[in-house]
């Protein structure tokens, strides 16, 4: 995850997560609305948390369709006539 980390550009801003200021920061998203486009940059240690999250969530959403699946190819359980 470091490599992916140092791949980003980072620049002086304020984090939007955190309450630290002036220091390095990185565009993670950008949301628009009517009145326009609004930069939101994270610090470096809330880009990791954030990919963290991320991570952790495809892993729930892999084993929740995993496990669906499974219950898909399940042969219902019949009794004998």
């Amino acid at each position: 995850m470091g490599v992916l980390l140092a791949a980003y550009q980072y620049e002086l801003v304020c984090c939007f997560r955190c309450p630290r200021k002036g220091t390095q920061v990185t565009r993670i998203v950008g949301i628009t609305s009517w009145d326009g486009e609004t930069t939101l940059c994270a610090c470096r240690e809330c880009v990791q948390e954030l990919l963290t999250m991320h991570e952790r969530s495809m892993e729930q959403m892999d084993t929740r369709a995993a496990r669906s699946t499974a219950r898909t190819h399940q042969s219902p359980s019949r009794s004998p006539p």
